[in-house]
């Protein structure tokens, strides 16, 4: 079963690992790494028949829940 990317210009909010990497102007890899470590800093994902698919509007509330702030 071969995953494909999801264009985020299709009014979509679902999207595969490399469009939430292109989002966050990430790698790909690192967000790869993050989950299977499963680290507290991964994006919530979920898993549609065997690919990983992330909510993009999900992963932009996780980001602004975890802003930390420095004195």
């Amino acid at each position: 079963m071969m995953c494909m990317t999801v264009d985020i210009k299709n009014q979509t909010h679902w999207t595969d690992t490399k469009g939430i990497a292109t989002h966050f102007n990430m790698k790909p890899g690192t967000i790869r790494k993050q989950r299977s470590k499963q680290t507290k800093n991964a994006f919530p994902f979920h898993k549609v028949g065997g690919c990983v698919r992330y909510s993009i509007l999900e992963c932009e509330k996780f980001m602004e829940n975890n802003t930390k702030e420095y004195a």
